[in-house]
């Protein structure tokens, strides 16, 4: 079939003859009509972490996690493709960005003492520190302590949504799809989800507001300081202290 037949074709009549006969025409014209998914959702990713700007090595990524989808979707299931096709490009570039390694050393160090010391402080209090009791742990004043927390707030980013895309998630769960695979994942997803929707309440209120903004709304970092009146480092810390409780709680689930 040619590509020029194909493009005549509607959607939901290029995935019937594509079900049929997986033929290489009609999967290229799918993947060239979902296209724009790649382009959109790198642009929100690369936006995210500022120290990655590679939009063609991710927008490659992106292309080939598409194709891979487009491969294994099953029209039988009650799920949207964008949907599907959304949470497997979102995790390739996730991990595309984890495997470059392209955080300063400083930065690393930072987190890695923060880690460090809430961990500690953790086993010797049997509950999680607050922030005055970590800056007295670092020899550092709550004010410096919440700058280095706004400082490694895109390393915590990364790490926690790295672990809910292995999880087969979508946006940290606050927008959970019906389940791709069988009732094992189904079950799965639904505890995962649970959790985060407990662990999100226990949260502070600014800070369940500042995941809601920018994982619900999708707002950047400086539309939420507008909307809040506070600087975009004081809502990067906010962010950075959320995405640190919740990836604990999620940790602890996935251990267990």
């Amino acid at each position: 079939m040619k590509k020029c037949e194909t493009e005549k074709i509607p959607v939901r009549e290029l995935w019937l003859r594509y079900c049929r006969g997986r033929e290489t025409a009609v999967r290229d014209e799918l993947i060239r009509q979902y296209s724009y998914l790649v382009r959109c959702i790198a642009i929100k990713v690369v936006g995210r972490y500022q120290y990655f700007n590679y939009m063609d090595d991710i927008v490659s990524e992106g292309l080939i996690a598409l194709m891979d989808a487009v491969q294994k979707f099953d029209v039988s299931k009650n799920v949207k493709f964008e949907t599907y096709a959304s949470i497997r490009i979102r995790g390739a570039m996730i991990d595309y960005i984890r495997k470059q390694d392209c955080f300063p050393r400083r930065l690393k160090k930072m987190a890695r003492v923060i880690n460090e010391a809430d961990e500690v402080l953790n086993q010797r209090f049997g509950r999680s520190p607050t922030d005055a009791e970590l800056a007295q742990y670092l020899k550092v004043d709550v004010d410096e302590y919440e700058k280095m927390l706004a400082e490694t707030c895109s390393m915590n980013m990364l790490s926690f949504e790295e672990i809910v895309y292995e999880k087969g998630t979508e946006d940290l769960k606050l927008h959970l799809s019906d389940s791709i695979a069988g009732p094992e994942q189904a079950m799965a997803e639904k505890e995962l989800k649970d959790i985060l929707a407990e662990n999100i309440d226990r949260l502070d209120e600014k800070e369940k507001i500042v995941i809601s903004l920018y994982y619900k709304e999708q707002l950047k970092i400086r539309e939420i300081s507008g909307i809040l009146g506070i600087s975009d480092s004081r809502v990067s810390q906010i962010h950075s202290s959320a995405l640190k409780k919740l990836k604990k709680s999620v940790g602890k689930y996935l251990k267990q």
